[in-house]
């Protein structure tokens, strides 16, 4: 037994292989295998544990997270081949030699190699691209605007999963030398844009509302910023509108696209108003019964006083705005200007809009649904509002606290202008200011009032404060919105 055992032991050290004067054994061999093994094992259990628990910790990106695992990774196996190397005896002189003299013959072959090598490195580090990230390549490109979510980034290649879920694997370099569009680059939202074409003799007023309120309406629509609604041009046989929304992840964009389309489609053609497609204009000049969209029965183009609103659960904006005091004198210029710069929300059953004290910063008028008004510290009910009321403009235009609160009493649509949006309003229209002045003087017990209040909390500065209430309207108004 001692002699096989000396024998397998005389054939493990026999030197094989010399590298320079350092002979190389099977008993080397294997020890730097085992090494390696035990170096890759050892460096992967790190690295999950840095990425899925450490990184998280520390409150690090996702994106980061795979870059400075990647990272580590690499310099772990870095450093355990080269402690592998020196603890079998190695002499890494003799293999910087022997690396020396192949990498002279081997580089020209493995330019391309070490150009993606670097290039990871540049990614990894620079942190231009990182996983999770919604990425699209130019129009002049291989990949002609392809686009898709980076999965993986490793030090040679990048792996991303395009929209149709098919797996795109990307050297490097080509990510590092041509122009990529990273939607997610230190940005949080995304515009996309609708075209839409109609007929010239549609209540435009009316056409806003439903555009603007439909774009509302969609989950995946922010609202700050607020969808708009830019006219580009009128042409020979429509006018030519975009509809333009911001979402939160680029890769949504088709998605939305999709049921903004449906819902626009649904809306206008419900409230009498029909979009016009690319070849519909041979309809005016040659009317058919059947061809165009945008005639009536009698085959006549229908004017303003035609068009009318369908869908009788649809509350005009126009309509509650042309019946307050402070908004009934605007031109339909004006209020489609005041329409397009609010915003609409969404309230479940028994939310709180606000409480009694909180600050004065938006007026609301109600869509659907009803709120309460109450005052809790005296537990009193107030008055309940339903559809087409509004609340809470002299709070903003005085620029004062909340007299009361206000909660749904069922799920509930808002219209809100808040004091940025009403500022832009008042200085772009300076007539409002001046009808505002005049509702208010009509109301001169309720004016004292609220001055006292201030004057009591301490609000009203010694510059602003006057005894005739309509001065005093004024200074705080001028001074509340920079007029």
């Amino acid at each position: 037994m001692k002699t096989i055992l000396d024998t397998i032991s005389y054939l493990l050290d026999y030197p094989i292989i010399s590298l320079g004067n350092q002979p190389i054994s099977i008993n080397i061999i294997l020890q730097i295998i085992l090494s390696f093994v035990i170096t890759i094992i050892l460096a992967r259990a790190i690295t999950i544990l840095c990425k899925n628990w450490l990184f998280k910790r520390l409150g690090i990106e996702p994106g980061h997270r795979e870059a400075f695992s990647t990272l580590i990774f690499y310099c772990i196996i870095t450093c355990g081949i080269i402690i592998s190397l020196q603890a079998t005896g190695l002499n890494l002189q003799a293999l910087a030699v022997v690396a020396g003299g192949l990498g002279i013959g081997v580089g020209f072959g493995l330019q391309s190699i070490i150009k993606d090598f670097i290039s990871g490195l540049i990614l990894l580090l620079g942190r231009s691209i990182k996983v999770n990230d919604f990425i699209q390549f130019g129009s002049r490109q291989e990949f002609s605007n392809l686009q898709g979510t980076v999965q993986k980034i490793s030090l040679l290649f990048t792996v991303m999963k395009t929209k149709d879920a098919a797996y795109l694997i990307i050297p490097n370099s080509y990510l590092v030398i041509f122009p990529i569009i990273n939607w997610n680059y230190e940005k949080s939202d995304h515009r996309v844009k609708i075209i839409l074409k109609v007929g010239k003799n549609i209540d435009f007023l009316l056409f806003t509302e439903i555009v603007l309120d439909t774009a509302h309406q969609e989950a995946s629509v922010k609202t700050n910023p607020s969808p708009k609604l830019i006219f580009q041009g009128i042409h020979d046989y429509y006018c030519e509108f975009t509809l333009q929304v911001w979402i939160n992840e680029m890769k949504d964009e088709d998605f939305t696209i999709n049921r903004l389309n449906y819902a626009l489609e649904y809306y206008l053609r419900k409230n009498g108003i029909n979009l016009i497609f690319p070849n519909q204009h041979l309809a005016f000049t040659e009317p058919h019964i059947n061809l165009p969209i945008l005639l009536s029965e009698n085959n006549n183009i229908p004017t303003h006083s035609q068009t009318q609103v369908i869908d009788s659960s649809y509350i005009s904006l126009r309509d509650i705005l042309s019946k307050s005091p402070y908004f009934e004198h605007l031109n339909p210029l004006e209020l489609r200007e005041l329409i397009a710069i609010g915003y609409r929300q969404k309230l479940d059953k028994e939310t709180i809009l606000f409480h009694e004290g909180d600050p004065g910063d938006s007026f609301y008028i109600i869509l659907s649904g009803a709120v309460e008004i109450f005052v809790p510290k005296i537990n009193k009910y107030l008055a309940t509002l339903r559809a087409g009321d509004m609340f809470g403009e002299l709070a903003l235009i005085l620029g004062i606290p909340r007299t009361a609160s206000v909660k749904t009493v069922e799920k509930t649509r808002l219209f809100v202008i808040n004091k940025l949006g009403f500022q832009t309003i008042l200085q772009e229209q300076s007539n409002i200011a001046e009808v505002i002045f005049e509702e208010l003087s009509q109301h001169q017990e309720e004016l004292a009032q609220r001055q006292q209040q201030l004057r009591d909390m301490g609000l009203i500065s010694e510059e602003e404060d006057d005894v005739n209430l309509v001065n005093w309207v004024k200074k705080r108004f001028h001074k509340l919105f920079s007029l």
